[in-house]
């Protein structure tokens, strides 16, 4: 089968989209699958060494020059414009795939996926990433209010005339499906689990109870709680927070007026995230609870850090905090200052609290792993060429 992904982030980017499509694209191409991937030029940082499907000769790379990233919202959407522009004769001049698969959230992506499939004469499926649209009406990212309902109204009328929709959790399927999407499937999130072993050493335990944040410092995090939290316990914590986003200054100048020590640090990547995970008691896994979406999001961190076995403070629900209990690999806590004051007072004196017990990563080989969501996927698009074959 000749299958085409469209995404706006690829092998040796790292990115939400690679994470979760070098190792399926790698594996597909094993199972005697043909993948053309058609993503803009790598821009930012890089997977170190490169993942195992950069030398794959089953998967062929089709680059297209990109705008820089940009942080204003009309530099975003040129940029956005532009890449689509560009995308459709570096799809085009490829060999006639059997199906054209768009990863979304990335409106252009969407769009370009849908025009190359009608002009192909090929199914159409759309891989949703996020909780898309209603997510994007929560957050508000547009900042234009005129141009949220074009987006969303854009955004469902694609997904309906997809062939095959796949969503990372099952809540968000059984949304799209009241929405009027007719074919869903659900393919987990997970993580690379063909790799080999990986040995943390955990620093010794201090007084103080140490508790993590790594990943992306935005809205959808609310961070403040911890903050919060944190001036209230005073030295009984020592909290770090690592990585880049839109609140990272905002959490910085509510940590100066509350007079807390929170140790904020830029992005790390490779050894260096395993000697923050060696340093930590804790790793705080963190949707804010006043967005309905995130009932049925899984941030795709949360799959690492029970793989490698860490100790989870889950201030999420839905089916977020449902991995967390079944994997018994830390506690989902209530998204309040209080509770989680409470929470980490009661772990820092009842150390044996921290014990994972490497449930967590079997848990991920039983139930995450991208390998197996390959196996999955093969499947999903085998009956869904033949179904648009026979129609």
């Amino acid at each position: 089968m000749k299958i085409m992904l469209l995404t706006h982030s690829f092998s040796p980017e790292i990115s939400p989209p690679q994470r979760r499509w070098s190792v399926i694209a790698d594996e597909l191409a094993k199972l005697g699958n043909e993948i053309t991937v058609v993503t803009p030029q790598p821009q930012g940082k890089s997977v170190q060494g490169g993942p195992s499907s950069m030398d794959n000769p089953g998967i062929h790379l089709r680059r297209y020059k990109s705008l820089r990233k940009s942080k204003t919202m009309v530099g975003k959407v040129l940029k956005h414009g532009v890449d689509a522009v560009l995308s459709v004769p570096a799809a085009l001049k490829t060999t006639r795939p059997d199906v054209v698969i768009a990863t979304v959230p990335a409106l252009p992506t969407l769009v370009v996926g849908f025009i190359v499939s009608k002009i192909r004469g090929v199914p159409f499926v759309v891989d949703l990433r996020d909780a898309w649209p209603d997510l994007l009406r929560e957050s508000q990212v547009l900042k234009w209010r005129w141009l949220e309902p074009m987006v969303s109204h854009a955004l469902a009328y694609f997904v309906r005339r997809s062939d095959l929709l796949v969503t990372v959790t099952r809540g968000l399927a059984v949304k799209m499906r009241l929405n009027g999407v007719k074919n869903v499937a659900t393919i987990a999130n997970g993580v690379e689990t063909e790799r080999p072993e990986v040995i943390i050493d955990n620093v010794p335990r201090t007084n103080a109870l140490r508790v993590l944040y790594l990943g992306n410092i935005g809205r959808s995090q609310g961070l403040e709680t911890l903050i919060r939290a944190a001036n209230i316990l005073g030295n009984k914590v020592s909290v770090r927070i690592v990585g880049n986003g839109t609140e990272k200054r905002r959490l910085a100048e509510l940590a100066d007026e509350l007079d807390v020590d929170v140790d904020f640090r830029e992005p790390v990547y490779g050894n260096l995230v395993l000697e923050n995970y060696a340093w930590a008691d804790t790793c705080v896994v963190s949707l804010r609870p006043d967005w309905p979406s995130f009932d049925h999001t899984v941030p795709s961190k949360l799959y690492e850090l029970l793989y490698l076995d860490r100790h989870i403070t889950g201030m999420v629900r839905g089916e977020a905090a449902g991995i967390i209990t079944t994997a018994q690999s830390g506690e989902v806590v209530g998204q309040t200052v209080a509770e989680l004051v409470e929470y980490f007072t009661s772990i820092a004196s009842n150390p044996n609290k921290l014990e994972t017990k490497n449930h967590g990563s079997l848990w991920v080989k039983q139930n995450a792993s991208l390998r197996d969501a390959a196996q999955t996927y093969a499947r999903l698009l085998s009956d869904v060429v033949t179904r648009v074959d026979k129609s």
